[in-house]
């Protein structure tokens, strides 16, 4: 049993990642896809593999507070989402579990 029990634990936060990235995956198709391109090399808006990097704390103010990583504000169009919210949850902030399942998608792009 003891050997057992780390193994279980282990393998259960293997797939927990997992749907972590998958989750980020749905999240930036369905709201940055538009603006930053597939696989987040830029469009209308910049190339996010950087942002990708950003610490989680700077990461996820960005995306409620629309400033970057120096504290500069983020420039038009790129949304408030800590305002007006993901797809499907207009108006409702983002949680701190979709802002991170975000940024764990976007890692796998480098």
């Amino acid at each position: 049993m003891s050997r057992i029990l780390p193994l279980m634990v282990l393998l259960a936060g293997t797939s927990l990642a997992a749907v972590n990235v998958k989750s980020g995956q749905a999240i930036y198709t369905a709201n940055c896809a538009g603006c930053h391109g597939a696989k987040a090399q830029g469009n209308v808006g910049p190339n996010l593999h950087e942002a990708a990097g950003w610490s989680a704390a700077i990461f996820r103010r960005a995306m409620l507070k629309s400033v970057d990583d120096h504290g500069v504000a983020l420039k038009a169009p790129m949304p408030n989402w800590g305002k007006i919210g993901f797809a499907g949850d207009k108006g409702k902030a983002p949680t701190t579990t979709e802002i991170s399942n975000l940024q764990a998608y976007l890692k796998t792009l480098k």
